[in-house]
């Protein structure tokens, strides 16, 4: 594996854990629903927060595939990891109080301590495929 292979490696990460967070809220739906309902947010926003959430993870996905959005992807794929990771954070200092997890599949599972680090990985794949990118456009002249 080359050093430019690196970029395009994180992207590919980072899209299948963006991909499989969006597509696992919206195929338990009503589940995500109750769980998003059950989060300390205004009421008012969680019926936004519903949609919002999974469209945000598909266009960072979308962003991430082609070469020419990959920059805002990464940038949009910071800032959700680090908002996600507070978030969490937050909940498993207790926070909030006992809460449950909106996040889909097998995510939604994991205890908050392993979920914290789950995000903190993620978090340190992002900047670091942004790093690299904006490295390597510099490198190029894109």
């Amino acid at each position: 594996m080359k050093r430019s292979d690196l970029p395009d490696l994180i992207a590919a990460l980072l899209i299948l854990m963006f991909a499989y967070a969006a597509f696992s809220k919206l195929f338990d739906f009503p589940s995500y629903k109750l769980q998003m309902s059950l989060q300390p947010l205004p009421k008012w926003s969680t019926s936004v927060m519903v949609f919002f959430l999974p469209a945000s993870e598909i266009i960072v996905v979308s962003a991430l595939i082609f070469r020419k959005t990959r920059l805002i992807g990464l940038y949009a794929s910071v800032i959700m990891m680090l908002i996600f990771t507070g978030y969490v954070g937050l909940a498993m200092t207790g926070t909030f109080g006992k809460i449950p997890c909106s996040c889909g599949g097998v995510i939604r599972h994991m205890k908050w301590p392993l979920h914290f680090v789950f995000n903190l990985f993620f978090l340190f794949l992002s900047t670091c495929g942004l790093y690299f990118e904006i490295k390597e456009r510099r490198f190029i002249g894109r």
